[in-house]
C-alpha cells in the first residue's frame, strides 16, 4: 500500500468516524439539550404563571383586608329572615326617638327575585315627627324599600276619641307598606 492510499484510507476513517460522532454523539446531544431548553422555557412560563396568580391572591387579600368592614355592613343590611327580630326592635326604637306610636303587622311581600319581608306600619303622631321618622327610616342599617305610604291628618272626632285624646290638631295617621330584603 503506498502513502497515498494510506492517506486517503485515514480520511476517509477520519472522515467516517467524524460523520459517526456528529450521528450518535453530537446530534442526539443538541437535540436534548434543545428538549431540555424547552422543558425549561414551559415551566419558567408556568412559573410566571404561579407568580401571577400569586401577586393576584395577595392583591385580593389586601383589597379584602381594606374592605373587610364595608363586607361586613354589607351583610348587615340584611334582616334575617327567620328571626328578624333587630328589624322590629330598630322599627320601635326609631319610632321612639321620633315621638310617634307605631303599630308593626307583617304582610305578604310582592313577587321578587330577591328574599325578601313585608311589614305594614300604621303610625300616629305629629306630622313633622313622622317626617323625622321616615328620614330614619331612609337612612336605615336595612336595605328597605317604601311600596305605600298613606298620610291622614286626624279629624276633630278622632281627636276627641281616647285613642288619639293626648294629640294636639294637626296630627297625622299614617299608614307605610315597605319590603326589607332578607339574607
Amino acid at each position: 500500500m503506498n502513502l497515498k492510499n494510506r492517506n486517503s484510507l485515514a480520511i476517509l476513517s477520519l472522515f467516517i468516524l467524524v460523520i459517526f460522532l456528529i450521528l450518535f454523539l453530537i446530534r442526539p446531544t443538541f437535540l436534548e439539550i434543545k428538549n431540555i431548553s424547552k422543558e425549561i422555557k414551559g415551566e419558567k412560563e408556568e412559573i410566571a404563571i404561579l407568580e401571577e396568580k400569586t401577586k393576584n391572591i395577595e392583591n385580593f387579600r389586601e383589597f379584602y383586608q381594606e374592605k373587610e368592614e364595608n363586607f361586613k355592613k354589607l351583610d348587615n343590611i340584611f334582616v334575617n329572615q327567620e328571626v328578624p327580630v333587630d328589624f322590629i326592635n330598630f322599627l320601635e326604637k326609631v319610632s321612639q326617638v321620633a315621638r310617634i306610636s307605631l303599630k308593626i303587622s307583617p304582610t305578604t311581600p310582592t313577587k321578587d327575585p330577591w328574599p325578601s319581608l313585608g311589614f305594614q306600619l300604621n303610625s300616629v303622631g305629629s306630622f313633622p315627627d313622622f317626617l323625622k321618622f321616615l328620614a330614619k327610616l331612609e337612612s336605615a342599617p336595612y336595605l328597605i324599600e317604601i311600596q305605600d305610604l298613606t298620610i291622614n291628618k286626624l279629624t276633630e272626632t278622632e281627636l276627641q276619641s281616647e285613642e288619639f285624646k293626648k294629640l294636639s290638631p294637626g296630627s297625622v295617621k299614617a299608614n307605610l307598606s315597605i319590603k326589607v330584603y332578607t339574607k
